[in-house]
This record gives structure tokens, sequence and C-alpha cells, in this order.
């Protein structure tokens, strides 16, 4: 028994519809991949610009740190040089004498 004309031409109508909605799906979803690909690579180049912004802000904070360290060193090498200069005078007449000639010393 031969399928008549009418049944094998809708069969291949049939198999073309399937494999048009295949083709027609693949199609789709490459391109909402790509899409998604595209917005996730916005975000990364977002995430990786405030990265860069956030160690510039790290390395200018890193610089200041730094800076008010040698500062804060400085300044206690100075005192104590100063007490040294103080200890230094101490036996022509006391400490408070000591400390007063070297502030009337260092005084403009």
């Amino acid at each position: 028994m031969k399928p008549s004309l009418s049944i094998v031409a809708m069969l291949l109508l049939l198999g073309a519809a399937v494999f048009c909605a295949q083709r027609w799906g693949r199609e789709t979803g490459r391109a909402a991949c790509a899409a998604q690909v595209l917005d996730v690579q916005a975000v990364l180049r977002r995430q990786s610009q405030a990265l860069d912004t956030m160690r510039e802000e790290g390395a200018r904070r890193s610089a200041r740190v730094r800076q008010a360290l040698a500062t804060a060193q400085t300044g206690q090498a100075d005192a104590q040089a100063a007490a040294a200069r103080i200890l230094a005078l101490q036996p022509a007449g006391g400490a408070c004498l000591a400390a007063e000639a070297l502030i009337a010393s260092e005084m403009p």
C-alpha cells in the first residue's frame, strides 16, 4: 500500500516547517547569546575602569601616607636632636635654664 501523494506532500511540508523552526531557533539563540556577551563585556569594562580608579586612588593615598610618615620621622629626629641639645646644656644651670637658652637661641 502506497501512501497517497497528499500525505507525502504534507509530510514534506511538516519536515520543512520543522527544519525552518529549528534553524530560526538556532539563529535566535545565537543572537540572544551575542547580546548577552556584549552586555557582559560592557559590565566587565565598567568594573575594570572602577578597579583602575580604585588602584589610582590607593596609589595616591599611599604616596600621601609615605610623605606624612617621612615628615613625622623628620620631626621626631628634630625633637630628639633638640632634646640632646637640652641635655647637653643641662650641667651649666639645670634643665629649665638649658631649655630656655635653647628656645631663645632658636627664636627669630
